[in-house]
């Protein structure tokens, strides 16, 4: 079965896939655990078009049952560290939305999207979710809440627009 759902993700996973099949291959993985267990390998170790579209079929995983992703949350932060393309980020970014996070969890989502929030160097995309995630986990942090303000007003002041 591995191998099979391996082949299926080599034959999906790829530059051209549209919304269609990356619906289709949501559901494959939403009625099994063991192709969500090889997505969830794709996602760190694929190659470029497999990451990036294996991280948008788990963002539409998390967006249908955000349930699933609980345990793999840690993991999916270990893997924004490391990663370095934006889609990648972004989707990955989306798996974080809406959800209610432990404190320890929300603190190192904090951490990382601060740091990325007004980095240039972050595609436009992965700075407006930041931005999201920011407004919702920074309710119960009035003083982050203040230095978010400042780093966007900085930004709007150098860069004349934000995000």
């Amino acid at each position: 079965m591995r191998f099979v759902f391996a082949m299926k993700l080599h034959d999906y996973l790829v530059v051209r896939m549209g919304r269609v099949a990356r619906d289709q291959v949501v559901s494959l993985v939403l009625q099994d655990r063991e192709m969500f267990g090889e997505l969830i390998g794709l996602i760190q170790t694929g190659s470029k078009p497999q990451r990036m579209k294996g991280s948008w079929v788990l963002s539409g995983v998390g967006a249908i049952n955000p349930q699933l992703l609980m345990s793999h949350y840690p993991f999916l932060l270990e893997c924004l560290k490391l990663e370095n393309l934006g889609g990648v980020k972004r989707e990955l970014l989306r798996c974080f939305e809406g959800v209610d996070l432990d404190s320890f969890l929300a603190e190192q989502l904090i951490v990382l999207t601060m740091d990325w929030v007004t980095d240039e160097r972050q595609d436009l995309a992965v700075r407006y979710i930041c931005f999201r995630l920011l407004n919702q986990l920074l309710k119960e942090y009035p003083e982050l809440q203040i230095e978010l303000n400042q780093q966007i007003d900085f930004y709007r002041s150098k860069f004349g627009k934000f995000p």
